[in-house]
């Protein structure tokens, strides 16, 4: 059976970065806010290497609509979200882009980092979460300072989701999460298949499904319920 000694340098992290307005319009995603009041990112619908296909709920400025994101670089529009219209001019709804701007991109390339949806381009400014292994968030954190260097960077407690994941999860659960996040069974693509992961903890894959099963539902249950008290 193997054996991991649980640190802090394994448990995610996450981290709050926030960009003021004034910040924003000097920057090219000031090119967003030109065409948006509102650019809100509701889900990740395909991640590559070179961008991110998003959902996004946009309420164009008046005259402004999705023939104007198509004028901005780093951004495809591929259509509304069926079955809904695409928004009109000035109007407000939901749309489906090709994300490719080089902080997106850069955040694609570190191993076990996630931009957390949903987040905000708009009048006030920009306010993303990130989530991830330390090294990855001390990397993209160093990447964003030199291409759109934050104006805040609040970062969540580490003792404080150390004693939650330990309240939350049993000491087994904890321990295979730790071991299929190591192995890379959560990336996208997966590095490792259920098989080879329950091959290396020596434990039948049916006994692994029921871990991280129960595992996941108590972490989605958590977040869930977190997020509505709010």
């Amino acid at each position: 059976m193997f054996d991991i000694e649980i640190d802090s340098a394994l448990i995610v992290r996450e981290v709050q970065l926030k960009w003021s307005s004034e910040s924003v319009a000097a920057s090219d995603i000031g090119l967003i806010t030109n065409v948006a009041k509102k650019f809100e990112v509701v889900a990740h619908l395909e991640v590559t290497k070179t961008g991110v296909r998003q959902l996004v709920n946009v309420k164009f400025r008046d005259g402004k609509g999705p023939s104007d994101l198509e004028e901005i670089p780093y951004l495809e529009f591929e259509g509304p979200l069926n079955p809904y219209p695409v928004p009109d001019f000035g109007g407000e709804g939901y749309v489906v882009v090709w994300n490719k701007h080089p902080l997106s991109v850069a955040a694609i390339n570190f191993d076990s980092l996630h931009v957390i949806p949903p987040y905000y381009i708009g009048e006030e400014g920009v306010q993303i979460t990130i989530r991830g292994l330390p090294e990855g968030v001390s990397g993209f954190l160093k990447v964003a300072r030199t291409m759109l260097p934050p104006d805040s960077v609040n970062v969540v407690n580490i003792a404080e989701i150390e004693d939650t994941m330990t309240k939350i999860l049993t000491p087994k659960q904890l321990e295979i999460a730790i071991f299929a996040v190591q192995s890379g069974f959560y990336e996208e693509p997966r590095k490792i298949t259920k098989k080879e992961l329950s091959e290396l903890i020596e434990i039948p894959r049916s006994t692994l499904q029921e871990h991280l099963a129960k595992a996941e539902a108590a972490l989605v249950s958590w977040a869930v319920k977190t997020h509505l008290s709010k």
